[in-house]
């Protein structure tokens, strides 16, 4: 995608809609401002070359300084963001570039910014795999790190779009780091990016990972995103159908209790009970992370940092420089809501939730979609229905919801 020198112009909202006020003010939110996930990016640099990455600076080989770790933590104490708990993922760039030393240091770091509030803290990390050997086994358990091991499937689908730098495969590299969490008994959960060569054939795709003794698998589409300016399922009427005929084929399994479905269990809990509220001024909206205010914040590797999405941060766009709302070095979070950034991004996002709220039947499943999404796919924030709405929650919940109602027959 070009770099736009103006956004196209949005959808106008009815002066009845009212949006919260600018500037937005701590007290206007209701519950109380809150960090629920906090995304570090402990280096850019990725030692594989996928095809759809969104990431623009994946040969930058910094590694984020144990003064940004402290400070991105200490901030969310002092700023009174923290509540009962905390999730920390490690993502972006290929975490395990960095040995399992430095992500020692890095925990007892943490453990120490946070030592005087009460907060039970998890981390996750996100991983291609290809350098998992036995001491990280051991850094996994004894730490217990959650784990998501990135896989495309078999070696057709994998290896066509998760190259080497070299334009070499890495399936069997993966492959063999799988084998090692499982010799080790890892925990860990695979994640797909599903392509229009994976609808293809989707009793092969989910064949694979029954065979490999992959019990849980989150799909993500391919999503034109950052770097990646076009998705291979977009614009497509054949391509939907077919991935409405792929979630199908995963819900009998899913029911089976063959396979655990990412996007159907999500959808289970939803049917089975609704989102909490949430609220900006008048506004009160079912609860999604990624278009509440700090709810989650992205930390990259210098100790830049956004909200929202976390595909955001470092993305090229003029009128909302770049997404970075601050920077932990130069001073806490709460400071951002007074910012012209800020007040762009989030009059946009506000419109666009609002928007959903008016024209969407699932709006109490999903809260106002993903920011990310609708400015990649519309050229604006006060878009309503993308791509990654359809695939990843429209279409499970559908799918779930019209089993249930038949087993009720």
């Amino acid at each position: 995608m070009s770099e736009p020198t103006a956004l196209p112009t949005p959808p106008a909202i009815p002066a009845s809609q009212a949006l919260p006020a600018l500037p937005l003010q701590p007290a206007d939110v209701w519950p109380a401002l809150r960090t629920q996930l906090l995304v570090l990016q402990p280096t850019p640099f990725c030692n594989i070359d996928c095809s759809y990455c969104y990431l623009p600076q994946r040969n930058d080989t910094r590694r984020m300084a144990p003064e940004t770790l402290a400070l991105a933590l200490l901030h969310l104490r002092q700023d009174g963001l923290l509540d009962a708990e905390l999730g920390i993922v490690w993502h972006a760039g290929e975490p395990l570039v960095l040995p399992p030393a430095w992500y020692a240091i890095a925990l007892a770091k943490a453990a120490a910014a946070l030592q005087a509030h009460p907060v039970r803290v998890t981390h996750a990390l996100q991983t291609n795999a290809t350098l998992v050997d036995e001491t990280w086994c051991r850094f996994f358990l004894d730490h217990g790190v959650q784990l998501g091991v990135s896989i495309d499937g078999p070696a057709a689908l994998h290896d066509r779009h998760r190259r080497t730098r070299r334009g070499g495969p890495t399936h069997a590299s993966v492959m063999q780091g799988i084998r090692c969490l499982q010799a080790q008994q890892v925990p860990f959960h695979a994640i797909a990016v599903v392509t229009a060569e994976t609808l293809a054939d989707p009793a092969a795709f989910f064949d694979w990972f029954e065979a490999q003794g992959i019990r849980e698998l989150g799909c993500n589409i391919d999503e034109a995103e950052g770097a990646h300016a076009r998705s291979s399922l977009q614009d497509s009427a054949a391509l939907e159908a077919a991935h409405a005929a792929f979630i199908e084929e995963g819900l009998r399994r899913h029911l089976a209790g063959r396979l655990v479905l990412r996007e159907l269990a999500q959808a289970q809990q939803l049917l089975a009970a609704p989102l909490p509220r949430w609220g900006a001024g008048r506004s009160r909206w079912p609860a999604n992370a990624q278009v509440q205010p700090l709810a989650l914040i992205t930390v990259n590797v210098n100790g830049d940092w956004g909200s929202f999405s976390p595909e955001l941060l470092g993305q090229p766009w003029p009128q909302y420089g770049n997404f970075v709302l601050g920077n932990v070095h130069q001073g806490g979070y709460l400071q951002a809501l007074r910012g012209p950034v800020f007040e762009r991004l989030w009059a946009g996002i506000a419109a666009g939730v609002q928007a959903c709220e008016s024209q969407c039947a699932y709006f109490e499943q999903c809260g106002g979609g993903a920011p990310a999404n609708k400015l990649y796919e519309h050229g604006h924030l006060r878009g309503t229905e993308t791509l990654y709405c359809r695939s990843m929650l429209q279409r499970p919940f559908a799918a779930v919801l019209r089993a249930a109602e038949a087993a009720l027959r």
